[in-house]
């Protein structure tokens, strides 16, 4: 039913594949391919190795690196700042330790 291929079946099919899709192209599906069908081996067999796909957790910035957010911008400020470092605004200590600026405020004035 299904003749066999042999070697010139199959350089003939990989250049009717190089002509198809291309020079640029065919590198690319068949990594994509590699990479699908060891995706497959490994789930079938049981193997888990994602640490390539997971992307690395952050981790939370450190509360003596910050002291908290400009008003203005809301670019994070740094302990012991009078001023942000992004706007220029300055920064106003409370009584928990974290920077904050007062609140401007402009008023528009239209001639009737």
């Amino acid at each position: 039913m299904i003749p066999e291929i042999g070697i010139p079946g199959l350089i003939l099919i990989l250049v009717v594949a190089l002509l198809v899709f291309g020079p640029k192209r065919l590198p690319e599906m068949g990594r994509s391919l590699g990479r699908g069908m060891r995706e497959f081996k490994d789930s079938v067999s049981g193997n888990k190795n994602d640490d390539d796909d997971q992307p690395a957790e952050l981790s939370p910035p450190n509360a003596a690196q910050s002291a908290g957010f400009c008003s203005s911008c809301g670019a994070p400020l740094t302990v012991g700042a009078q001023f942000c470092a992004s706007c220029g605004t300055a920064a106003a200590s409370t009584a928990n330790g974290l920077s904050e600026a007062p609140r401007q405020t402009a008023t528009i004035e239209h001639d009737s």
